[in-house]
């Protein structure tokens, strides 16, 4: 699998267990407000979990902003990839 992949999983993974999304409806365009029904908390809680699995940071501020899984998807890629340059 690839990392992309298994960032996605993770990602829908914790959307299905904490936010009761229904995985068969889960795609990159999913809203994460208005399709999924997440909150600020679960969205925080989201971004702590991919830290702590990623060894990356992703600061409040910018999390506010994604709107989307792929949003989600994408700006944890783009840190994971500015980690490896910068080890």
């Amino acid at each position: 699998m690839s990392l992309r992949t298994d960032l996605y999983a993770d990602i829908t993974g914790f959307l299905t267990a904490k936010c009761d999304a229904d995985p068969d409806q889960l795609s990159v365009e999913s809203d994460l407000y208005y399709d999924i029904g997440i909150d600020s908390l679960d969205l925080v809680a989201m971004a702590q979990t991919l830290q702590g699995s990623y060894g990356i940071s992703m600061d409040d501020e910018r999390i506010g902003g994604l709107r989307t899984v792929g949003d989600v998807l994408e700006f944890a890629l783009s840190k994971i990839e500015t980690t490896k340059v910068a080890a």
